[in-house]
């Protein structure tokens, strides 16, 4: 059964209990604490299906140049089965519909080959950077807020 996934731009941070329960089922260490942006400019989205949230991204906007994209985790359970890779197209065309024109990231151990294939490659300036050009022809399918 194929899954029908759903984009969310969530209207708040996510809490520091469910980013470690993300956090630890991805391996990762369990350091949930992140700076807090007093400019409103940290968006927080998800994928769900069939109501459950499976996965989740913390978008660093800098409008119009970048976006910054970190946190990005998908449960274990929905690995390899296309929701990353979907994701991260969402992703662009949310910072396309918001006139943003790169994405920005450091990919975590092991997951540099599948940002690579999605067309990132390492920033000339800071190597650990990996980063993509938006097409600007690519479809808005979001509005702004």
């Amino acid at each position: 059964m194929p899954l029908e996934l759903q984009f969310v731009p969530l209207k708040s941070a996510i809490s520091s209990k469910v980013l470690r329960d993300y956090r630890q089922d991805a391996n990762w260490p369990s350091n949930p604490e992140l700076a807090h942006d007093p400019r409103g400019k940290i968006v927080w989205v998800s994928v769900e299906a069939n109501g459950k949230q499976i996965a989740i991204a913390r978008l660093e906007l800098a409008p119009p140049e970048f976006c910054a994209v970190s946190e990005l985790i998908v449960r274990s359970k929905y690995r390899s089965q296309g929701v990353g890779r979907w994701f991260m197209h969402r992703i662009e065309q949310y910072c396309n519909s918001l006139g943003i024109r790169r994405l920005m990231l450091e990919a975590a151990n092991g997951s540099e080959k599948f940002y690579q294939s999605l067309s990132f490659h390492n920033d000339p300036y800071i190597p650990t950077i990996l980063k993509k050009d938006i097409n600007p022809l690519l479809p808005k399918m979001f509005v702004a807020r």
